[in-house]
């Protein structure tokens, strides 16, 4: 019978997997286009001349896409931790409508400008045809797909959202249907029970670390903030503004929803200084007195120690959630 102190890995959150695959809209650059526009490729200098890509249309049509994508992992990123199988993100349950609700938005942006790529495909190609008529006669003619419309199939947005059953299953789905030697069965139930508890231990690890360490640099960049002082690698200080403080107030709000494995005390702690110093009236004036600074400061610094983990004591809280969950 399991413990009631246990957290059950897939039921406090889901496993994402994110897939999206583009036209890349190059091609190789070779010997033979060198030599038909007039370059001796032998004549190159080695050391600083490799051969590339050329472009079929022009790279900005192209950034635009990449970009669309790269904001969908930056969501993924937010709110969730790597997952060290099948490519995947964990994502809280209590998360999980809002992250794919952000995917779904995106992957139509991302096909909006699949269509509109693919309409004004032709017009693409002339302009690269009329701005570089040689090169495009010589290099890129015969590269291009007969019928844009095709493109739309080279392109994919899609994400996976799973749970693992649990050892349980596992045993029952997986190895069983391997193996028919019971003897080989009992040994690969056991390989795959310790390789599945490993990767569990080693995800929580990394996922409260994590969630610390971003605790910590919360902590040391609004001391440098609010002290006037350059913060990590800057040579210069910023200003505290409207918009940090607002970007603190909603890390604070970050880690309580990221909070599946029950950091209770950094929680606290963070939750009180957004009440006592980061309400909605508080704006970067508020945060001139010396008085205020030492006494914000030296919060900071408390919860600066409490989120740090290289102290034991927090090594001990981690090898504790460790033990709590289960698949």
């Amino acid at each position: 019978m399991e413990s009631e102190n246990t957290i059950n890995l897939f039921e406090v959150g889901c496993l994402i997997n994110l897939r999206v695959s583009r036209w890349g809209g190059r091609k190789m650059l070779t010997r033979a286009d060198l030599l038909k526009v007039g370059y001796d490729p032998d004549a190159l200098p080695v050391d600083l001349v490799n051969l590339g890509r050329k472009l079929m249309i022009p790279k900005e049509e192209l950034a635009a896409i990449t970009q669309i994508e790269q904001r969908a992992r930056k969501i993924l990123e937010k709110w969730s931790v790597p997952f060290g199988i099948a490519n995947s993100h964990f994502v809280p349950i209590k998360m999980l409508p809002s992250v794919e609700q952000q995917l779904q938005e995106l992957k139509d942006e991302f096909f909006q400008r699949i269509d509109s790529l693919i309409v004004r495909f032709d017009k693409l190609v002339s302009t690269v045809k009329g701005q570089f008529p040689e090169f495009w006669e010589k290099c890129l003619k015969g590269h291009y797909p007969r019928d844009p419309q095709t493109l739309r199939g080279k392109f994919a947005f899609q994400w996976f959202t799973f749970r693992i059953a649990g050892l349980n299953s596992i045993e029952e789905t997986s190895a069983t249907q391997i193996i028919t030697e019971q003897k080989i069965i009992n040994e690969k139930e056991q390989e795959l029970r310790k390789q599945m508890q490993d990767e569990v231990s080693r995800f929580v690890k990394e996922y409260v670390t994590s969630m610390r360490q971003e605790t910590v640099k919360f902590c040391d960049l609004m001391t440098a903030r609010i002290n006037g002082k350059p913060f990590g690698e800057e040579t210069e200080s910023k200003k505290l503004t409207p918009r940090s403080i607002g970007c603190f107030r909603k890390y604070v709000d970050r880690f309580k929803e990221m909070n599946i494995f029950e950091d209770n005390e950094v929680e606290k702690m963070l939750d009180e200084f957004k009440t006592n110093f980061l309400n909605s009236g508080i704006g970067p004036k508020d945060f001139e007195s010396a008085n205020v600074k030492n006494g914000i400061t030296k919060v900071l610094e408390s919860i600066r120690l409490k989120a740090d983990t290289d102290g034991s004591s927090e090594n001990s809280f981690i090898d504790e959630i460790q033990r709590k969950v289960i698949l």
